[in-house]
């Protein structure tokens, strides 16, 4: 029995002449991207796979290989159709032929990539996102949430090296009114496989202490459309869905909407746009602040004028109807009317020192003029005010707020 033992080569060269004698044509295959590797030489190497219909499991893998004169064509024409670079995770239908190599083993050559197909792909996959969400109730649960007038604490998912996010902190650093805010970054990955669980860690992170922020800004740069299917994931969406703060993305395209910019409480298109909504923001709170000091210094001297005019109205009709009935006592009028215009100056400047008092008092005590006399407010890293020493705990984390900007400390010793 042993005489007849093939060795492996000859049983690999049997199995190379039956797979080669068994499939000898080209055939259209759709598959999914696990991994894709370009050599030195140009060659590109994938893994393609297929899943159950729940997504969950691979029923199915095999290597491929594309040449690099093909690789070199195919590359850019599927690229510059579909606006997506071949990545890991999008689907493909290509043309194969089967090889068996006796050292390698079997693999696939791939020979042409249809860029139409990955398109309609791309665009069905979307539409299933968009109505999983509608149909859980929860696409427009952002939205329907309140941002406050002044925002002023941001808590913002990005990549600390993102060209984006240092233009989001250098846009609000240098705005032309001087306002501060704090922001404080939830990094993580931003575009491939890693990004969809990184930026939901990073939401989950802030809501563990989200009562020390007004919203959530997701940033990023530009991209092309590969770049952003990350956001474009039901996972992701339906967190920032059902997220409790506003979130506002700002991730850096122009033309192309993701479905989470669709979700969230508001979409601006670059990370600069997203800073300049704060500063305008901001200013407009300025403004209708000062007009409500203006129209309560208009309201007070609205009734200065009125009570003076009153004042002189009654001074003449009274003056002339004694001075009718009294002709014969005009020295003990006038002695009268002296008195009367006296305690009536007397009155008019008593009203006019205490309008002059509420001014200056709502001039002195707007927080703005508080803290440029010196005055800090301080607060515990859970937003509440901290009014006496009783009340700190060593060890924690607090905010102080001057004039000119914010100090981030912590306790190391109390003194009472």
């Amino acid at each position: 029995m042993t005489q007849n033992a093939l060795s492996l080569s000859e049983l690999s060269l049997k199995i190379k002449a039956a797979v080669e004698a068994a499939l000898p044509q080209s055939y259209f295959v759709v598959a999914e991207i696990q991994s894709i590797n370009q050599n030195r030489s140009g060659h590109a190497y994938l893994e393609l796979i297929e899943k159950d219909s729940s997504g969950s499991q691979i029923i199915s893998q095999i290597r491929a290989t594309v040449w690099a004169s093909k690789y070199r064509l195919l590359k850019p024409y599927f690229e510059s159709l579909t606006g997506c670079t071949l990545a890991a995770g999008i689907k493909i239908m290509v043309k194969v032929s089967v090889s068996y190599h006796i050292l390698y083993g079997l693999s696939l050559n791939i020979t042409d990539i249809l860029p139409e197909y990955t398109i309609g792909e791309m665009a069905l996959q979307r539409k299933k996102t968009i109505e999983q969400l509608q149909k859980d109730g929860v696409f427009e649960m952002n939205k329907s949430l309140s941002l406050p007038s002044l925002v002023r604490r941001i808590a913002v998912v990005s990549s600390s090296t993102a060209a984006g996010y240092g233009d989001f902190l250098k846009h609000l650093d240098e705005n032309p009114y001087g306002y501060k805010f704090s922001c404080e970054l939830f990094e993580a990955f931003m575009q491939g496989q890693e990004a969809v669980p990184s930026i939901i860690h990073a939401l989950d992170r802030i809501f563990e202490k989200m009562s020390l922020f007004d919203c959530v800004v997701i940033i990023r740069g530009g991209g092309g459309k590969t770049d952003l299917t990350c956001f474009d994931s039901y996972e992701l969406c339906q967190n920032i869905c059902q997220f409790p703060l506003p979130v506002i993305t700002g991730i850096g395209h122009d033309r192309d909407e993701s479905i989470a910019d669709m979700t969230a409480f508001l979409s601006l298109k670059t990370p600069t746009a997203t800073a300049q909504f704060f500063i305008d923001r901001t200013a407009s709170c300025a403004f209708q602040f000062n007009q409500t000091v203006e129209n309560l210094k208009r309201g007070f001297q609205n009734v200065f004028d009125y009570n003076n005019r009153r004042i002189s109205e009654i001074e003449i009709k009274y003056f002339s109807f004694l001075k009718n009935v009294c002709p014969l006592n005009l020295s003990r009028l006038e002695q009268v009317r002296s008195r009367i215009i006296s305690l009536l100056q007397n009155h008019i400047s008593q009203k006019k020192h205490l309008l002059q008092q509420v001014e200056t008092k709502i001039e002195l005590n707007s927080p703005q003029a508080v803290l440029k006399k010196g005055y800090t407010i301080t607060k515990t890293e859970d937003g509440k005010l901290l009014k006496s020493a009783l009340d700190a705990k060593s060890g924690e984390r607090i905010t102080t707020y001057f004039y000119d900007g914010e100090v981030l400390s912590e306790i190391k010793e109390i003194k009472k």
